[in-house]
């Protein structure tokens, strides 16, 4: 019973923190594109449309192998290189945002493409997290719609959290780069938290 708490305890405090780092950066993205492609309603509705589908493939790509393997170290280990895809960020953005704005112009295709290059990848990988997390906690069928519910509604505790803080506190005390290996360094740890606990997380079984 302790073992279950425990474990319940780690994985949403996990949920609510990648939560907050997935929408915080999604805030955060909106200073990179706002050089190139500006901050009007174009620029936010492709980076809305890139969140969704991230969170759609990140949903399908984390059920798909957690029903092949419960394994909390591969979900630790797609969290790493989401972290890792972060800390690059600062490294290229600047060329390719300005590739882009030559190449193929300040219009939708443009910026959805800034976009997908800035978000796609890392909040996917994020996001494999919650069904991960839904099938580590489930121990009966009996209480799986309200575990279910439990584990999004926490989540989006993180998400609310990451979007009213970073808009209001991080963003105006630091600059973006700074931020971002933040975020990234907080989507690493969570990672090598689930890696070093994996036999914590797995429970009782082979």
């Amino acid at each position: 019973m302790q073992h279950s708490l425990l474990r319940g305890v780690l994985l949403f405090t996990l949920a609510v923190t990648l939560g907050f780092a997935l929408m915080g950066f999604e805030m955060l993205a909106s200073r990179y594109l706002y050089p190139y492609f500006g901050g009007g309603i174009n620029t936010w509705a492709s980076l809305i449309a890139t969140v969704l589908v991230a969170l759609m493939l990140g949903y399908l790509l984390g059920g798909a192998l957690v029903d092949r393997t419960m394994s909390p170290r591969l979900c630790g280990m797609l969290l790493v290189a989401a972290g890792l895809y972060l800390f690059s960020i600062p490294l290229w953005v600047d060329p390719l945002f300005s590739w882009i704005l030559t190449g193929v112009g300040d219009g939708m295709a443009g910026i959805v493409l800034g976009a997908t290059t800035l978000l796609l990848l890392p909040l996917t990988l994020i996001s494999v997290f919650t069904p991960f997390a839904v099938r580590l906690l489930l121990t009966s069928v009996t209480f799986g719609g309200r575990l279910v519910g439990y584990v999004y509604g926490v989540s989006t505790v993180g998400n609310v959290l990451g979007t009213l803080v970073t808009v209001f506190t991080l963003m105006p005390m630091f600059g973006s780069r700074a931020l971002t290996m933040v975020f990234a360094a907080i989507t690493a740890a969570c990672g090598l938290v689930m890696i070093l606990s994996h036999r914590f997380l797995r429970g009782p079984g082979p």
